[in-house]
């Protein structure tokens, strides 16, 4: 296992809010801050913050190092990995959607100390077998994962296969996500 390894943080927010009426999940307030900001706290080996986002680059320009713009509408989160896969300046990127409200920390923490040098991708999957956009990544994963976009596909799933991801279990509420807005109020 490699903890110390440096990596980088992208954040998926380009999502169209669709059971939030439209509205940038990123940018709705829980406890008085924006969702995105609960992503963007200090790590001792985080390199640098990448939001890929399909709107209001403005708004995400105070919590990332750089901003992407979802350049592949209407194929999901793959788009996105693949766009901040591209952009990342480090050997290993991970990846979090912006409206992580689980345990981002605890999330953080399992794909740093999990991460093994033999690994192309390491995901995070619940105790029900449920798949999360909560991954780890190797750069040079980059060219599957064009390669995927371009066919088309969409499916993390599918795309984790491809990558030939390991899964690890982690804790069902670790991986809660403010899907709907009946989510927050939950918390």
């Amino acid at each position: 296992m490699n903890a110390r390894q440096r990596y980088s943080l992208g954040i998926l927010a380009g999502g169209d809010g669709e059971r939030w009426g439209g509205r940038d999940k990123g940018l709705i307030v829980n406890q008085g801050e924006p969702l995105v900001a609960r992503l963007c706290l200090p790590r001792p080996q985080l390199r640098e913050r990448l939001i890929c986002c399909r709107s209001n680059p403005h708004f995400y320009q105070h919590f990332a190092d750089r901003v992407l713009c979802d350049v592949h509408p209407g194929q999901g989160p793959c788009a996105g990995i693949a766009a901040l896969l591209s952009a990342t300046e480090t050997e290993s990127l991970i990846v979090l959607p912006v409206d992580l409200i689980g345990a981002p920390d605890k999330v953080m923490d399992t794909l740093e100390q999990e991460w093994r040098d033999t690994d192309a991708a390491l995901i995070l999957r619940d105790e029900d077998g449920r798949h999360s956009p909560c991954i780890r990544l190797r750069r040079d994963t980059m060219d599957r994962c064009s390669a995927y976009i371009d066919e088309g596909g969409a499916r993390l799933l599918e795309l984790y296969n491809r990558l030939q991801a390991r899964s690890v279990v982690v804790p069902s509420e670790w991986l809660l996500d403010a899907d709907a807005p009946e989510a927050l109020k939950r918390r």
